[in-house]
């Protein structure tokens, strides 16, 4: 179960991970979010390293769906615990690197208003 009173963790111990994509854009867009230009480059070009990663991994998962859709019981022993790998790590994100795909691009341009908004102060 959901609960909003301990910052959104799940009750029974497993915790929900929480993107905050489109409250750093609501927050950069109304100028509430400032950053120098020079920590937010440093911030940008971090997340713009992890979204390249996230997007590399859920590469990898679906190639790996596709070998084992297409090989079956057919597969080497060693792409098969390649593809069992990524299967069982997508299975223990669930859904996670998908979600990141979405948010992470909204990290990124909250950073770079939030600079712009940094530039416009006296």
């Amino acid at each position: 179960m959901w609960s909003h009173e301990d910052g959104g963790r799940v009750t029974d111990g497993l915790t929900r991970e929480r993107f905050a994509g489109d409250l750093f854009l609501d927050l950069a867009a109304k100028g509430w979010l400032v950053i120098r230009p020079e920590e937010a480059e440093r911030v940008i070009a971090e997340l713009e390293r992890t979204l390249e990663v996230v997007r590399s991994r859920t590469h990898r998962i679906e190639v790996s769906r596709r070998l084992r859709d297409a090989a079956g019981d057919d597969m080497d022993p060693g792409v098969d615990r390649l593809v069992v790998d990524a299967v069982f790590a997508e299975q223990i994100t669930a859904g996670s690197w998908e979600r990141a795909l979405v948010e992470l691009p909204k990290y990124i341009e909250a950073f770079r208003m939030a600079a712009r908004n940094a530039q416009l102060e006296p």
